[in-house]
């Protein structure tokens, strides 16, 4: 069965329609459609809302298997939705304790390599297009900075972001990949700044 025969199986079982769905979850049936007609899964926010609407969990609507199957395998594992939204633009209020609205399976290497230091996070705005964009969603550590160059989820000011980081000469340049955006210099040792981990993975929205 596929994603969508999942989800019509799910209507069913709830005596629900499109219509509902689309009330429940805020969207209009027609966008909801045209995710089914081009066989596209919807970005994992909306997928959560979906999966709690119609009392199931989002592993099985996208893979057909429950979470203990899922965390059983051998090729994949559950890392958690963190219900925070990472500003690649302006900055959002970034709360200090997670809270989690899901859980996400990915491939076993990504435990190998960072262990269970990952979380997944929703991108909103267009600071970092083209290389993310609003919908996306990112998979980071929770390490910190590593001591290299790369895109990171940091806390700046009290706000959460996602952006480019780079040191030169004592200070942090904060960058955006989208040219309309101004670099933000911070120095090293700035108590404005920190880094909560490096990205290690993008999702991509549909």
């Amino acid at each position: 069965m596929t994603f969508w025969e999942r989800l019509e199986s799910a209507l069913s079982d709830n005596d629900c329609t499109m219509a509902d769905l689309g009330r429940k979850i805020q969207l209009s049936p027609t966008v909801i459609n045209s995710w089914k007609t081009r066989g596209s899964i919807p970005r994992a926010d909306i997928a959560c809302k979906t999966a709690e609407a119609l009392n199931t969990t989002v592993e099985y609507l996208i893979t057909g298997k429950s979470c203990c199957e899922i965390s059983n395998s051998k090729n994949t594992f559950l890392v958690p939705i963190l219900n925070q939204e990472l500003s690649a633009g302006h900055g959002d209020l970034l709360p200090e304790e997670d809270a989690i609205e899901g859980l996400l399976s990915l491939p076993i290497w990504l435990r190998r390599k960072y262990g269970n230091n990952l979380g997944a996070l929703h991108v909103h705005g267009d600071s970092m297009q083209p290389t993310l964009n609003d919908g996306d969603m990112v998979v980071c550590d929770s390490l910190g900075w590593d001591k290299s160059d790369g895109i990171y989820a940091i806390r700046l000011n009290g706000n959460g972001y996602v952006k480019r980081l780079q040191v030169v000469s004592g200070n942090v340049l904060i960058k955006s990949d989208n040219p309309n955006y101004e670099t933000i210099t911070e120095p090293l040792e700035s108590d404005s700044i920190s880094v909560i981990g490096k990205v290690r993975l993008v999702i991509k929205a549909v």
